[in-house]
């Protein structure tokens, strides 16, 4: 009677290709792969969920573009008058701006309005937004309402009249509180957001 051999076979790792698997799925990506905006710290940031249910409005600035800087006073008037019924930030859109140079800037023109830093363009993209400074006004169903100039101070870059005659973040605003239709989109006049896709 012939006798069968049984020669067993090295088992393939399985087990630690299956726990590697899981192991990837549950994982986080760092902040740095991820698309997203960042808070001074380095979180991610999600200025949508923090609103709480309220309209969102971004005003897109840079530390260095003087449009930017004399609208400062302007964007703080604003922001204090619908505080309480809007979500405010400030975003930065250059990925130079580091966050020691954004708190120095804040400091600089009083800013007391909560800042974020955008260098994947992520609330770029969402706001369509082109140049500083710009703004965008969301409702609380996060549908982009308006984006462009805050008022029409600037007809070209260094020509200003000598006051606003339209308003249009401020009449953005009271529309997306209001559920009344918003004004036309209008080009922002200021420095250009580099590599905006």
């Amino acid at each position: 009677m012939r006798r069968s051999t049984f020669t067993a076979q090295p088992r393939a790792p399985f087990f630690p290709l299956v726990a590697m698997a899981f192991f990837l799925l549950i994982w986080p990506a760092s902040p740095a792969a991820q698309k997203t905006a960042l808070h001074l710290d380095g979180t991610p940031a999600d200025p949508f969920q923090a609103s709480s249910g309220k309209p969102v409005v971004f005003v897109f600035v840079r530390t260095d573009c003087p449009i930017s800087n004399r609208y400062a006073p302007l964007i703080q008037r604003i922001s204090s008058q619908y505080g309480d019924k809007v979500s405010f930030s400030l975003v930065y859109p250059s990925e130079t701006a580091s966050p020691e140079k954004i708190r120095q800037h804040e400091r600089d023109y009083g800013y007391k309005l909560p800042a974020l830093r955008d260098p994947q363009h992520v609330l770029v993209a969402q706001a369509q937004a082109q140049v500083t400074p710009e703004a965008a006004v969301f409702d609380a169903k996060r549908q982009l309402l308006y984006h462009g100039r805050i008022d029409n101070l600037y007809q070209d870059f260094g020509h200003a009249r000598p006051a606003a005659t339209t308003h249009e973040l401020d009449d953005a605003i009271q529309a997306a509180l209001s559920g009344k239709a918003a004004p036309p989109n209008q080009p922002g006049v200021g420095c250009f957001i580099t590599n905006v896709q």
